[in-house]
């Protein structure tokens, strides 16, 4: 099985779609070809003539749409030597033929605008416009060099503005891409932190009740059952827990915490002291809250050594406190997932959270959450 599939890439989905559409567009673009082949049908040219013009027109078109199409998502090396080959059929056809032709500077300047970076794009406008003047005032028809010139560089800039927003488009939905992966990344993490937390308490319940079970097996039968019956039911919790997790972020509460922490206490042979009762809190808090329960009893249970915790809950009014506390050997301040990812439910609410070496010896875990972060 992978563990790793692909996440799902929408803009790719798109670029077949997008080439099209510049494919279509190139080709509908050809209509500027018109205006001299009309010029050039009504004008009774030679046959040689006509065959000629129309073999240069061809060997533009063919060569205008080959590097448009390779030339939109790849590199300048591409693009520029048959920006000039286009250039030199338009200077000759426009000379050798009629001045007409000049429109074929407006193509090139289209190409160039999709095809070349930003930076180079605006001189190729500005070249294309100077050689459509050019030409028209050497083949004798100066009056309409400045429009041709003129509108040669009015599409260029229109169609760099148009390639500039494709551009955005796509860095945009490669961006959303991203992000999404990163979302995907982010929520594999926490769902791992939150399987790491619900499954820790439980186990270690699970491991001392054995344990229990094999030292009284031979002795006595009976109360090994019970802690047997009590493994049982510890299994049949954490995996509920674990179902309840994959169905649907599950928020432990106060209540439940504590009569757990308490068996588990009782059952590593640590003396519980416990605050009961029902804790009228917004319901991020008291998940929070009892979160700090679960992971403080966890390690009181597998790294204190403790004959005795302690366990205080202050439920406001203007925050709200989890205190874990035992007799213990202490602690140096580490940090392990269980920590780690109480830490970040912490945070999320603005709340602190305090860990290490009590003033009077032992482990302490406190954590405060101010009660109006929660949001309802």
């Amino acid at each position: 099985m992978d563990d790793h599939p692909e996440t799902p890439c929408p803009h790719r989905d798109a670029w077949p779609t997008a080439l099209r559409g510049r494919r279509a567009g190139s080709l509908f673009s050809l209509i500027w070809l018109a205006f001299p082949a009309v010029d050039l049908a009504t004008s009774g040219p030679s046959l040689g003539r006509a065959a000629l013009v129309v073999a240069g027109a061809a060997a533009f078109a063919a060569l205008y749409l080959r590097t448009l199409w390779r030339g939109v998502d790849e590199s300048t090396r591409i693009v520029a030597p048959p920006a000039v080959a286009l250039a030199v059929l338009a200077a000759a056809l426009t000379l050798g033929d009629r001045a007409s032709w000049a429109l074929l500077f407006v193509l090139i300047a289209t190409m160039t605008s999709l095809t070349l970076s930003p930076r180079l794009a605006p001189g190729a406008i500005a070249v294309c416009a100077a050689l459509a003047g050019v030409t028209e005032v050497i083949d004798g028809d100066g009056g309409n060099a400045a429009a041709i010139a003129a509108t040669t560089v009015g599409i260029g800039i229109l169609m760099l503005g148009f390639a500039r927003l494709v551009r955005a488009n796509e860095e945009l939905l490669e961006a959303r891409e991203d992000l999404a992966r990163l979302a995907v990344a982010e929520e594999r993490l926490r769902f791992s932190r939150d399987l790491h937390d619900l499954l820790g308490h439980s186990l270690s319940v699970i491991v001392l009740k054995a344990e229990l079970a094999e030292r009284l097996l031979p002795d006595d039968a009976e109360r090994a059952a019970r802690h047997v019956g009590d493994v049982r039911g510890v299994a049949r919790a954490a995996l509920g827990e674990v179902r309840d997790a994959v169905a649907g972020y599950r928020q432990p509460t106060l209540a439940g915490e504590l009569a757990g922490a308490r068996v588990a206490l009782e059952a590593a042979g640590i003396a519980p002291q416990l605050d009961d009762g029902e804790f009228a809190l917004p319901p991020e808090t008291e998940a929070v809250l009892a979160w700090a329960v679960r992971e403080g009893t966890t390690n009181v249970i597998r790294h204190s050594g403790a004959a005795s915790c302690r366990i205080a809950v202050q439920p406001g009014p203007g925050q709200a406190s989890a205190e874990v506390v035992d007799d213990g050997c202490g602690s140096a301040g580490g940090s392990g997932h269980g920590l780690d990812g109480l830490r970040e439910r912490v945070e999320r609410l603005a709340g602190v959270l305090e860990a290490g070496t009590a003033p009077g010896g032992g482990y302490r875990l406190r954590v405060t959450v101010p009660i109006a972060a929660a949001g309802p």
